[in-house]
């Protein structure tokens, strides 16, 4: 088999020479972009889980205030306590339940708040969820 064309073996050796520190450069100039895309992932998680926080919270108030005879606040404390203990996933929420009248069979819960911050100078888009449930009441055969 003849030897292969082009340079001799020694003088590609020393031509390969030529690029040492090559791989450090190109990773100081990648390694802010990567460490962007990084950090705009986990940021981008974080406001999932506030949202998903926010309406498990929502969720939990409408089960507390349709409960057959419920005191009034009873869903706010209930979602109150649940963002307590969820963490601060949700900064500055605030919680609206719609309490029904006698006549009313339908209950609601809007929990609004903005994720947490992980990546300083953006601004997030606020957080509302909104959960619907149906008053728990007895009914007669003749009334539905």
């Amino acid at each position: 088999m003849p030897p292969p064309r082009g340079r001799p073996w020694w003088r590609r050796a020393i031509g390969a020479r030529r690029d040492r520190g090559a791989n450090p450069v190109e990773l100081a100039i990648l390694m802010p972009a990567i460490l962007l895309l990084l950090l705009a992932s986990i940021q981008a998680a974080a406001w999932f889980i506030a949202r998903a926080t926010a309406l498990n919270a929502a969720q939990s108030a409408v089960s507390a205030q349709r409960a057959y005879q419920a005191e009034p606040g009873v869903g706010e404390e209930r979602a109150e306590d649940f963002l307590g203990r969820a963490g601060d996933w949700l900064v500055g929420w605030e919680v609206t339940v719609t309490v029904p009248e006698p006549d009313d069979t339908q209950v609601s819960a809007t929990v609004t708040g903005t994720p947490l911050r992980i990546m300083p100078f953006i601004s997030l888009p606020g957080i509302s969820e909104t959960a619907f449930g149906t008053v728990e009441r007895f009914t007669d055969e003749d009334q539905p």
